[in-house]
């Protein structure tokens, strides 16, 4: 995506406005489908179901929200080289988890990315300047597994709905 959607937000209140902005969005763009149009492959991708990709979007962000907080607190990471072929990994695992736990993730994230949105000031999400992050921003971690995220897969998702419902 070399643009983005949406204003990049100037202080906490601005993100959280953002986060649940985007997320209102994406669960939008499912809102109504029967279970059996949840869970149909080929779904709104070749190869992936609505559950397929709400798991998929819910992997990444349990990944940002332990990856803040390790960045935060000063601890190494490892960087991520290919990212298809642990995209490739996770969905062998999260393919087979039921639609229920999915959705509950879902759900249940949000108020962990509230939370974790509120406990860092702006200038803290903003940083760049952490030695164990490479120039990179909390910010740009968390757009990159949330709201920028939401925006790469809201295409499909709308298409898909708009096939079966309209």
């Amino acid at each position: 995506m070399s643009e983005l959607p949406f204003d990049i937000p100037h202080d906490v209140a601005g993100i959280r406005k953002l986060f649940i902005e985007t997320r209102d969005k994406l669960s939008a763009s499912w809102e109504g489908l029967s279970e059996e149009l949840m869970i149909q492959r080929p779904g709104p991708h070749p190869e992936w179901s609505v559950k397929d990709i709400v798991a998929h979007i819910c992997w990444w962000e349990t990944f940002a929200i332990s990856r803040i907080a390790v960045i935060a607190a000063g601890l190494q990471i490892t960087s991520i080289e290919d990212f298809d072929t642990l995209n490739r990994q996770v969905d062998e695992i999260i393919s087979s988890l039921p639609l229920d736990a999915v959705m509950a993730q879902f759900e249940a994230h949000q108020d962990e990315f509230l939370n974790l949105i509120d406990h860092f000031s702006y200038e803290e999400w903003v940083d760049k300047t952490r030695p164990n992050f490479e120039g990179m921003s909390l910010m740009f971690l968390l757009g990159a597994n949330t709201f920028g995220h939401y925006y790469e897969h809201l295409p499909d998702l709308i298409a898909y709905k708009e096939k079966y419902l309209s």
